[in-house]
């Protein structure tokens, strides 16, 4: 993006002047969802963008499925967000490689930048976002492993300019400052947003179970098994079945059995 070509002492005070007015609306917060809440009426008040949502997850995949995500600036976000995590989620332009490399290096990313998109995502951009032409984001750290994504949209592809991007990476450094010492409010029901049979399915893959073992014991095919893993997989935001099994795992009370013994 044109902002890589600047560097901070490139920044007029108005710039500057920006980051510490969103940084002075969040300066009193203490709690993960306090924060989520916040930041995007603060982003949409001080930058030049007309939308902010703010996601959040245990884990960097997680946070596309937040079921608590906040948006300021647009109407109709229960219905746009059920469609989004129903639909779309696991294909967002910002979980893809390209997207997280920027993210964790520079803690910005620009659609605009993005190039070589996987098929699925590409037709994200062109079906899902659609009139969204400057769509970006900023990547937080939060307490242990858990992060959140600040994304802000405009119809105007050049409603961010160069200068823009390099205030918004001095406000993500300062902000994971914030973040990092945010208290979590307690976890989500990974399992909240599946089907029972789902759920039994989930509970075997954190048992160890196979497909086929899975298969076997819920006298199912193998192939329906592996539908049901897909799917579940892309509700819960996990990448892998491993992951699954952990964040299931670490969800349970001390000595609580997810299902059968492993065979």
């Amino acid at each position: 993006m044109g902002g890589e070509l600047l560097i901070e002492s490139s920044l007029r005070t108005a710039d500057y002047e920006r980051v510490f007015a969103v940084l002075e609306r969040c300066d009193d917060v203490r709690t993960v969802p306090e924060f989520r809440t916040r930041i995007v009426g603060a982003m949409t008040d001080v930058f030049p963008v007309r939308v902010a949502t703010c996601f959040v997850g245990d884990s960097f995949e997680s946070q596309f499925v937040d079921p608590d995500a906040a948006l300021a600036g647009a109407a109709g976000w229960e219905r746009t967000r059920a469609v989004y995590q129903q639909d779309w989620a696991r294909f967002d332009v910002f979980g893809t490689p390209e997207a997280r490399r920027r993210l964790e290096a520079t803690r910005v990313a620009s659609l605009r930048d993005l190039h070589d998109l996987p098929a699925e995502s590409a037709t994200y951009v062109r079906e899902y976002l659609d009139v969204w032409r400057s769509v970006n984001a900023l990547h937080l750290e939060l307490p242990g492993r858990a992060r959140a994504l600040v994304g802000l949209y405009d119809v105007d592809e050049n409603a961010l300019g160069p200068r823009d991007f390099v205030a918004l990476r001095l406000l993500a450094r300062q902000l994971s400052v914030l973040t990092r010492s945010l208290v979590n409010a307690p976890g989500r029901d990974l399992l909240a947003a599946l089907t029972d049979r789902q759920r039994e399915v989930a509970r075997l893959v954190a048992d160890g179970l196979s497909n086929a073992a899975i298969a076997r014991r819920l006298t199912l095919t193998e192939d329906t098994v592996k539908k049901y893993v897909s799917r579940i997989l892309a509700a819960t935001g996990c990448a892998s079945r491993t992951q699954l099994a952990l964040d299931v795992q670490r969800r349970a009370e001390p000595g609580q059995a997810f299902g059968p013994p492993a065979t």
